[in-house]
């Protein structure tokens, strides 16, 4: 089976090679390959992009944070933006780790929480967070005895709604139902 995954792999990037593409893990691996054998051209994007900002960080995966980090190089203007409980990536090697790891390559980045919630109610970030807490002890959260826990900036109760359904296309149907009845 390994030497069949090989074989099939093997036709993929010969595919890929025979229509000029690239994929996504190409496109990273080829960068810093190119970075490591051509230093003056990562040193003009060092100069050309002074700062870098990197927007949900938890679904970077490690060959995108080397990349990362030569790119912010020696000075080291670096910006992330994270948070585990919304990581999605893990399927393409996305790694929460990465956001410990940087805290341990940036000892002197500061951290900030963003804790102060405009979109919903106290209610519905109350009850959200009551779920997300059975993911401990695997959260950052946890791991780090940080909070996490969100406040809301609008007043009131917001309208939390359990739909039952048979299976996912039901599930769907009453979705889609339930939106036209709020339009």
């Amino acid at each position: 089976r390994v030497k069949e995954g090989a074989e099939a792999y093997h036709t993929y990037q010969q595919l890929l090679q025979n229509d000029g593409s690239l994929d996504f893990g190409d496109l990273i691996n080829y960068t810093m390959e190119l970075f490591k054998k051509r230093p003056k051209i990562l040193e003009q994007l060092r100069k050309q992009f002074k700062y870098i900002l990197v927007d949900e960080f938890q679904d970077t995966n490690w060959a995108q944070f080397e990349l990362i980090k030569m790119l912010a190089g020696p000075d080291n203007n670096i910006t992330v933006v994270g948070d585990d409980d919304q990581a999605i990536y893990r399927f393409r090697g996305a790694s929460v780790s990465n956001i410990l790891q940087f805290k341990e390559r940036y000892k002197n980045a500061k951290e900030v929480f963003l804790t102060t919630n405009y979109r919903s109610k106290q209610n519905i970030l109350d009850l959200s967070y009551d779920f997300i807490q059975l993911n401990n002890p695997d959260r950052l959260e946890y791991k780090m005895k940080i909070s996490k826990k969100l406040a809301a900036v609008k007043k009131g109760k917001g309208e939390i709604v359990h739909i039952e359904a048979l299976d996912s296309e039901d599930e769907t149907k009453q979705v889609v139902k339930k939106i036209i009845n709020l339009v």
